[in-house]
Parts: C-alpha cells; structure tokens; sequence
C-alpha cells in the first residue's frame, strides 16, 4: 500500500533542549519524502518554474517521539485523486533492531497550481497517469 519510502536523517537542529524532535520538522520531513516521490513519479513532467503541486492542508497524528539518532523512513502514497487536487497518506517509521515502529501518521492535501495566473489548475493527464500507474505496480 505504501510504496515510497523515503530515508530521512534527523538533524540535532531539529532536537529540542530535551533531545525530542520538535514537531514542526515532521512537515519537513514529510516534505523530503514528497519530493523523492514527485522525483521518482514526475520525472520530467512538470515545468515547476511554470506549474506545480502545492500544499493546501496538513495533518500529522503524533505516535511516538522521536530523537536525533532514531533512523527514519518515510512511507507515503497517494490515496486519491480529483480534478484539481490529490492527497497523499504519510507514515513516518522508526527502524528498529526488531522491526519497524510508526512514531507519525498524517495527510497533505495536494493543489495543482498555474504559477502564471496564481490558480489552481486542473491535473494534467500526464501526471494523472503516472501516479496512478506508480500507485498499481505492485
């Protein structure tokens, strides 16, 4: 279900005087993994001077804190596409001597958007298609 995944390496800038992540960075670090995916998915299909996918809404469901020497995963996939948008499901994975634990789980609203007029726009087919392609392989 998840198929992206996505290594992200926790800072010390990103601690508090505690040791904890600070909150906030999990939006960055759902960020790193979007990136790699629209990396690996978009690859050439977007002219991001012209065009792009800009966040509308976040939401994070904290699990577990994490700290500066926790390896991380970011796992995400797009669960739904419209005309003019699309939302995309995070789970951020600490990895474990013994498995995997979620410390984090959240969803991004995604708006195609025209740069030039300042708008949303509607999904090109081309991107249509490679999400949706990328989401079905298996």
């Amino acid at each position: 279900m998840f198929r992206h995944k996505t290594q992200v390496t926790i800072r010390f800038s990103d601690t508090d005087m505690l040791g904890h992540v600070n909150n906030a960075n999990y939006l960055s670090y759902m960020e790193q993994g979007r990136v790699s995916y629209f990396n690996e998915v978009l690859p050439g299909l977007v002219d991001w001077s012209k065009e792009g996918i800009i966040l509308a809404r976040a939401e994070i469901n904290y699990k577990v804190p994490l700290f500066l020497e926790d390896q991380l995963w970011v796992y995400l996939t797009v669960d739904h596409i419209s005309s003019r948008s699309f939302n995309i499901r995070y789970r951020l994975v600490k990895q474990l001597s013994e498995g995997e634990m979620l410390a984090a789980e959240g969803n991004t609203l995604m708006v195609c958007y025209d740069y030039a007029k300042q708008s949303s726009m509607a999904m090109p087919e081309t991107w249509r298609k490679a999400i949706e392609a990328y989401e079905k392989e298996e």
